[in-house]
């Protein structure tokens, strides 16, 4: 039996309260995955309703939408993205956790978070991830998402990447 371990990231748009929304995210995964993994991708698409959740998780999402449906994002630098990387800096607890922030959320309607555990291999490879419906996003907080990384018995080999 695999035991699953919490890992609650917290997703929110920092600066002004017009700049954008917040979205909490519950993230779990499974403890063995943690051993192989450097971090977490994070990108937001827009007309969340079409994508297939479910085919989403099989392979990298970057293969799989037009790069004109990732929602933009800034790093902590400023810097617009289309996905955030986040390396993996637990703080120990029950459970543990790791805050995390996106910047510049504009708000919106119709989109999907999908989370990709990426492998510590050199090339990175997809070892697991989760996609959520986010029916909108409005200025200040919003609706947790509860997100599962879905693991794979072998890591897919996918330009993991979004951003170099």
């Amino acid at each position: 039996m695999t035991r699953a371990l919490p890992l609650v990231l917290l997703l929110s748009a920092c600066g002004p309260a017009a700049s954008g929304g917040g979205v909490d995210m519950q993230l779990f995964v499974q403890a063995g995955l943690l051993d192989v993994i450097s971090g977490f991708q994070v990108a937001l698409v827009k007309s969340g309703s079409t994508l297939d959740c479910v085919a989403a998780q099989k392979t990298c999402i970057k293969g799989q939408v037009d790069a004109t449906r990732f929602v933009p994002v800034k790093d902590s630098k400023g810097a617009q993205k289309k996905a955030l990387f986040f390396p993996i800096n637990l703080v120990a607890g029950t459970p543990n956790t790791q805050d995390v922030s996106l910047d510049g959320l504009s708000p919106g309607k119709d989109f999907a978070v999908i989370v990709e555990a990426v492998s510590k291999d050199t090339p990175a490879r997809l070892t697991g991830s989760s996609c959520n419906y986010v029916q909108q996003i409005s200025v200040g907080q919003n609706a947790a998402v509860s997100a599962h990384i879905e693991t794979f018995p072998t890591p897919v080999t996918c330009d993991v990447r979004i951003d170099p």
